[in-house]
């Protein structure tokens, strides 16, 4: 089908730790040939304080604009205030927001794999939050009212599954972009 390649609008991934956040962020990456930008990757870079955590949102937000706002994944909670500034400043036709879901009991089970898998891995959020757990059981309820283009409910989906869900739900975005 020769001829231009449509953009992608900002496919902003949002979900709860063992939601499947990184997992599917990585396979639209491999097979869109985009970058992922993740929030836990700007935090590392920067001290744990209230001005650190406005430093990585502000790294982040000149590396989006260097992607001119589009063709990239954004992998985040969906719950800091500074992602409602993405909200606000885009058109919905700039950016699509993927929602991944699961019953907390499900959410814990998966923390516990992973954490068993990475022997625990790097949790940097903050003091109020010193464990994945702990984040699930304070802000599940704040995370469910949250708005999206697409929700996805990961229960009972395998990987492959939630994949080609959103893959297929992405396209009619990418449409509206372009």
């Amino acid at each position: 089908m020769g001829g231009k390649k449509l953009p992608f609008p900002i496919i902003h991934i949002i979900g709860l730790p063992g939601a499947g956040k990184t997992t599917l962020a990585q396979k639209l990456s491999k097979r869109y040939n985009l970058p992922v930008f993740g929030i836990g990757e700007y935090r590392s870079k920067y001290p744990s304080s209230p001005i650190g955590e406005v430093d990585a949102w502000i790294a982040l937000y000149r590396a989006l604009s260097k992607r001119k706002w589009r063709n990239c994944i954004v992998e985040t909670t969906g719950l800091n205030q500074r992602e409602s500034f993405l909200r606000v400043a885009l058109s919905l036709a700039q950016m699509v927001t993927i929602k991944l879901e699961a019953p907390r009991r499900i959410l814990y089970q998966r923390i516990a794999e992973k954490k068993r898998r990475e022997r625990g891995g790097k949790w940097l959020f903050s003091a109020d939050y010193p464990d994945k757990y702990e984040f699930v059981r304070n802000l599940y309820s704040e995370f469910r009212k949250l708005p999206c283009d697409i929700r996805i409910d990961t229960t009972k989906l395998k990987t492959e599954e939630v994949f080609e869900s959103a893959m297929g739900k992405i396209e009619k975005y990418r449409i509206m972009f372009s």
